[in-house]
């Protein structure tokens, strides 16, 4: 039974990211060229590779609280507390080419390791003129990111250390 509510839980949580992300990007999609603000998440690394620009933004789906909620009022599941998703870590890399242009179109991944040595790896979708995934870093401490973006026939390595507080 846990199992099952679990797995219920965790494909309600997805359903309502999956809903705020396509409204999000119908609505950034008309045309504009893209600034910080119109970026999902906080900044939290930027670095260039093989002169394209990769920037890293963080949202913890856990502190959405009210719209969180709200999405998940409409299923069995409204009571379940947003503090016990699974992955409630959104993370998106948005990669400037070398004529600063958004690359819409790539093969990115990312492998994500915690203090403990747990790896997550995580192939990421496309969505909102970036690249995004869902992970684990709810634990404290110093997790080190890594990323491989195949752009064409360019192949982008970043490797970085991110901590959670």
């Amino acid at each position: 039974m846990k199992k099952i509510s679990l797995t219920t839980m965790c494909l309600v949580a997805l359903a309502a990211a999956l809903v705020f992300f396509s409204t999000t990007a119908s609505a950034m999609d008309d045309g504009h060229d893209m600034d910080a603000s119109d970026k999902i998440g906080e900044l939290f690394h930027e670095s260039m590779q093989n002169g394209y620009m990769l920037s890293y933004y963080l949202m913890d789906l856990r502190n959405q609280g009210d719209d969180m909620a709200a999405d998940q009022s409409s299923g069995d599941h409204a009571s379940h507390g947003e503090k016990q998703m699974d992955k409630p870590h959104h993370i998106m890399v948005y990669i400037m080419d070398k004529d600063h242009e958004p690359v819409t179109e790539a093969k990115v991944g990312f492998m994500i390791k915690n203090d403990a040595g747990e790896t997550q790896k995580i192939m990421a979708m496309y969505m909102s003129k970036g690249f995004g995934i869902t992970a684990d870093m709810k634990a404290k401490g110093v997790y080190e990111i890594a990323v491989k973006a195949v752009v064409d026939d360019v192949t982008l390595m970043d490797r970085f250390s991110h901590e959670m507080k």
